[in-house]
């Protein structure tokens, strides 16, 4: 994610926009891809794009669209609204984690590990994005923000190979 992104993110989060205008705004843009490549397209007019957006999008919404449209970032707009919603978890003490697996982890085991990531962090919850990947062998890999626990067994045999190799 790029830092005029998470810029984007702020601004859009400081405009106080409602998130349900947000996410549908994000839905939208996301399930028409060709709406957000002619919002993004350099062959049609400002003119133009600012008409699509007054008639497609919600007005608490419009005059940030038109910013993106006018500035010839429309590009940026997945990643916009994905800092945007860092923000708000931010702001309501959620915290975002990643985890990659093989096999599905059962409710017990997620409720143990929000636990120990809500102590750990000092958060009020926790959000897991759910990943699979069957490359990992066994076990799984738990990312909050820059930091990575390699707990699959393709990682530890990536460092058995390196140990084995330094000697």
């Amino acid at each position: 994610m790029t830092q005029a992104a998470i810029n984007y993110g702020q601004v859009l989060y400081e405009c106080s926009i409602p998130q349900t205008v947000v996410e549908e705004t994000a839905l939208t843009l996301k399930t028409v891809p060709e709406l957000k490549q002619a919002l993004n397209s350099p062959v049609i007019k400002k003119s133009a794009k600012h008409r699509i957006i007054d008639r497609i999008f919600d007005e608490k919404i419009r005059v940030f669209l038109k910013v993106l449209v006018d500035r010839r970032d429309m590009d940026l707009v997945d990643h916009i609204f994905e800092a945007w919603h860092s923000f708000v978890c931010e702001k309501e003490g959620i915290l975002m984690a990643s985890l990659s697996y093989v096999t599905e982890p059962e409710e017990e085991q997620l409720r143990e590990i929000k636990a120990m990531l809500c102590k750990k962090y000092d958060k009020k919850d926790v959000r897991f994005r759910l990943i699979e990947d069957k490359t990992l062998i066994g076990g799984f890999i738990l990312r909050v923000g820059d930091i990575e626990t390699d707990w699959s067994l393709k990682g530890r045999l990536k460092q058995l190979e390196e140990k084995i190799m330094r000697r």
